[in-house]
């Protein structure tokens, strides 16, 4: 049940797969276009998201398919975010700080085990964001813009040392990160070009459950995308890769330190509603390569709304 639970750990927050578990990136979803901006105005500022992950086939650490173990798995997320940006500036810059909690659930299937599950995942927090806009020689909101942030997950959520998969990850990660958007003035497409990157490094603490330390993962979200009025559309990504190996009680996981790599790519198409000051957002990961995790095609909606 161990090794089981190890290899086939499958989690859809912050898109995270795990052994014990890799977490990588932001929020649920991750992030993408316009990843660098907080809102112009102090307030707060809502979002809700749907989520779903499947899989069915298991890379080893040579990046090839582990045809000795037979999985399949199904999940779904469902998650609300709340952002609140300060009434005031840092260096020219806004500051802003962000909650968001999840619920998941579903099934897995691995080497004739089944196992159902749901509750409430562990929380992710922005604890403190500041974003700023450098004007491209005056030319309204083209230009780049940059965000720093530190964030954290928190373990609140359901755990269950036994199961093949638990909502929580009974684990704290700490999250720095970096964040830069680019937007262009109009071109022969559309309104403008936009480029944005974004860069995390997830660094957990021990699971004191089982004595199981994840290593540190460091993971690029990135967007290529085309502005047409209120629409935009275009490619979103990501690249994660494992910075430290496993280890359990000690001991290096075999093989190795089971060091850990994903990449993702995929359509993103967003559209705004100025009279209701909201935006909806669609996005479809596709994976490229996987080693030493279940490879998985996700999918997430998100509406997001400002409250004041």
């Amino acid at each position: 049940m161990k090794i089981l639970k190890a290899v086939l750990f499958l989690i859809i927050t912050s898109h995270a797969h795990g052994a014990e578990s890799f977490i990588y990136g932001g929020p649920t979803g991750g992030t993408d276009i316009q990843n660098a901006f907080l809102p112009p105005a102090a307030g707060f500022y809502g979002a809700l998201i749907a989520g779903m992950a499947t899989g069915d086939r298991y890379y080893g650490d040579n990046g090839r398919i582990e045809h000795g173990v037979t999985i399949n798995s199904n999940a779904g997320v469902a998650a609300v975010g709340l952002l609140y940006v300060y009434p005031f500036r840092i260096m020219g810059g806004s500051v802003g700080s962000s909650l968001m909690q999840d619920y998941l659930y579903g099934g897995i299937r691995a080497n004739g085990v089944a196992q159902t599950f749901s509750g409430v995942g562990d929380m992710y927090s922005d604890i403190l964001v500041w974003s700023k806009h450098i004007d491209d020689a005056g030319a309204g909101p083209t230009g780049v813009t940059i965000k720093v942030a530190y964030s954290m997950i928190f373990p609140t959520g359901k755990y269950n040392e036994s199961a093949l998969h638990s909502p929580g990850s009974n684990t704290f990660f700490y999250i720095p990160n970096v964040a830069i958007t680019y937007l262009g003035r109009k071109d022969f497409l559309g309104d403008g070009l936009e480029l944005d990157g974004h860069l995390f490094f997830n660094i957990p603490s021990e699971n004191h459950a089982d004595g199981y330390q994840s290593g540190t993962v460091a993971d690029v979200d990135y967007a290529v995308s085309e502005r047409f009025g209120r629409w935009q559309l275009g490619l979103a990504g990501y690249y994660a890769w494992q910075l430290g190996g496993d280890s359990e009680n000690g001991q290096f996981v075999p093989p190795n330190g089971r060091h850990f790599s994903s990449a993702a790519l995929g359509p993103v198409i967003a559209y705004d509603i100025p009279s209701l000051r909201a935006n909806v957002k669609f996005k479809a990961l596709l994976p490229v390569y996987t080693r030493n995790g279940l490879k998985t095609t996700t999918a997430y909606f998100v509406l997001s709304k400002a409250f004041k």
